[in-house]
């Protein structure tokens, strides 16, 4: 749900900005605030940690970019073209949810500094999709409820100690 509210709030965002006469760099502001303020307090009054700070989400660098997206075809088609502002809206949103798709799909994570050597990352309850699985540990597959063994997938049934697996 979020990869399609996204780009729609970082527009809007946007679209005010420009609608009041700010800078880019406030409009730019805008296209971040507008779907991150939001995020945020649902994701914190949920109990869950918010999308900024889940490393993989592309959250922020998202509303950003479909922000400048949308001020640079506004610009371009709406001002200086004469044409509508749907125009402008439609394709900005296009990149910004085939961006987040994209990057959920993928398992595309932000640069971040290395961890220290023997750290282990906890899982965030988030479901693995794409490459995401490709070199998973056995304790983390495990942890998922697949086990690989000589070439087989088995799942692991019920989540208690000594549970069975079947194949």
């Amino acid at each position: 749900m979020t990869s399609f509210s996204l780009p729609w709030y970082a527009i809007a965002g946007a679209d005010k900005g420009v609608e009041v006469g700010l800078p880019v760099f406030g409009v730019a502001l805008l296209a971040v605030v507008g779907p991150t303020a939001g995020r945020w307090y649902a994701d914190v009054t949920s109990g869950v940690p918010p999308k900024h700070f889940v490393r993989g989400e592309w959250f922020v660098g998202i509303a950003l970019l479909t922000g400048v997206v949308w001020v640079v075809l506004y610009w371009a088609i709406v001002e200086k073209a004469g044409a509508s502002i749907w125009w402008a809206t439609l394709i900005a949103f296009a990149v910004g949810y085939t961006l987040r798709v994209a990057a959920l799909w993928y398992g595309w994570e932000e640069p971040l500094a290395s961890e220290p050597a023997g750290v282990y990352k906890h899982d965030d309850g988030r479901p693995l999709l794409g490459r995401k699985l490709k070199g998973k540990s056995q304790r983390e597959l495990r942890d998922l409820r697949l086990l690989v063994q000589d070439g087989q997938t088995q799942v692991v049934i019920g989540a208690e100690k000594g549970a069975a697996s079947h194949g």
